[in-house]
């Protein structure tokens, strides 16, 4: 197996603000054409409550809470997950919404030990560590671009760690962030603008974002 390509995937978007679960049953989204009938009736109702809605279909998984909105897939296309999600808040105009993260995250099996070892020092060399703890290793490292190159409010924050699925696997994941106003509805236009004006952008800068990274496992 090559491994420059990615053995496990996913892609979630992330909202915060505030939410009235029980709008997202299922069977809403079937009534709204967002998935189909047959969809909602199979669905994997994990906890459906007035404080938490949890459940999953064959491409997708949403939680919400009150405060937090997450749709989740681990197939591809996204454009789906990006689509219910902008379909959901066209519906819901006035939800407050003040924050959202269009994540990726992939998990790479590297060839040898050695290989795995040298990407964690490539990373975080160790000079300065070895002279405080011993034996260091990398354990997770996070790196941040502050101030966003399309001059919209967030952050495009990279995070790399030891992979808790593969062994001799690295983990990359990259949150763009954004930020809206959290006193005003208008977040969510925003929020459902961004998906719709800035999605290609943000999605091929992850990708190359992790293809870089995962360039330099030798």
């Amino acid at each position: 197996m090559d491994f420059k390509k990615p053995e496990l995937k996913g892609f979630s978007i992330v909202l915060l603000g505030d939410f009235n679960p029980k709008i997202f049953e299922p069977m809403w989204f079937s009534a709204q054409d967002l998935i189909r009938e047959k969809e909602a009736q199979n669905a994997d109702k994990r906890i459906i409550i007035n404080e938490v809605v949890d459940f999953a279909l064959d491409w997708i998984e949403i939680k919400v809470t009150r405060n937090r909105f997450t749709a989740q897939s681990d197939q591809e296309p996204y454009e789906a997950v990006r689509d219910l999600v902008v379909g959901a808040f066209k519906l819901l105009s006035h939800t407050p919404i003040s924050k959202m993260g269009i994540n990726t995250e992939a998990h790479f099996r590297i060839e040898t030990e050695e290989a795995w070892h040298n990407f964690g020092h490539l990373l975080t060399p160790k000079d300065l560590w070895n002279e405080i703890l011993s034996s260091p290793g990398m354990n997770s490292i996070t790196m941040e671009e502050t101030k966003r190159k399309d001059g919209r409010k967030g952050h495009i924050r990279v995070t790399l760690e030891p992979s808790a699925r593969i062994m001799t696997g690295v983990f990359i994941r990259v949150n763009d962030h954004y930020e809206f106003d959290s006193n005003h509805a208008s977040g969510c236009a925003k929020m459902v603008s961004v998906l719709e004006e800035a999605w290609n952008v943000s999605c091929e800068r992850s990708e190359n974002i992790i293809r870089s990274l995962v360039e330099k496992i030798k």
